[in-house]
């Protein structure tokens, strides 16, 4: 009956240095024998958002030719990708800038301006289109982006949302 007393009281006091270190180990072994996929974060937070803003997601209709049904363990990273939705369709162009970033340039085929939101992991970025539907992101981090499209002229339309790639 005392040793149910103690873990009690034990259980209501303060965490101190070895329940921190206890709790360290644990960290540790769970980490090495189940870690966290690559990606997962990323891929979580890209389903929350589609969820909350119940947006239609855009489906990749092209990607370079020259990756098309190969498989490999190298790959090139596409230059030109193509978004589509029942609504509007989108098409991007990659351009390293360095090792770390690049330049999207893109082109919108609705027919009234639209509001770009570029998603990074760290920032987020927004521009409009211009009369013609084109857009630009001049600096873009390297690793997994998506992209926001809403029409400015139709403010009760859906958001569309492409899914994440790799820049």
């Amino acid at each position: 009956m005392n040793e149910d007393l103690d873990l009690d009281r034990l259980a209501e006091e303060p965490l101190d240095a070895e329940d921190a270190r206890a709790l360290a180990t644990l960290r540790s072994i769970v980490a090495a024998s189940d870690p966290v996929p690559s990606g997962l974060a990323e891929r979580s937070k890209f389903a929350m958002t589609v969820a909350a803003l119940e947006a239609e997601v855009a489906q990749i209709t092209r990607a370079g030719a020259e990756t098309a049904g190969v498989r490999t363990t190298t790959y090139d990273r596409a230059q030109t990708i193509t978004f589509s939705s029942a609504h509007l369709s989108a098409m991007i162009t990659i351009e390293p800038v360095d090792g770390g970033r690049a330049r999207i340039s893109g082109w919108v085929s609705a027919d009234g301006p639209t509001a770009v939101e570029l998603r990074e992991r760290s920032r987020t970025q927004t521009t409009e289109t211009d009369a013609d539907g084109r857009f630009r992101f001049t600096t873009v981090e390297r690793g997994l982006v998506h992209l926001v499209l809403r029409r400015l002229d139709l403010p009760d339309s859906r958001p569309v949302i492409t899914p994440a790639i790799e820049i």
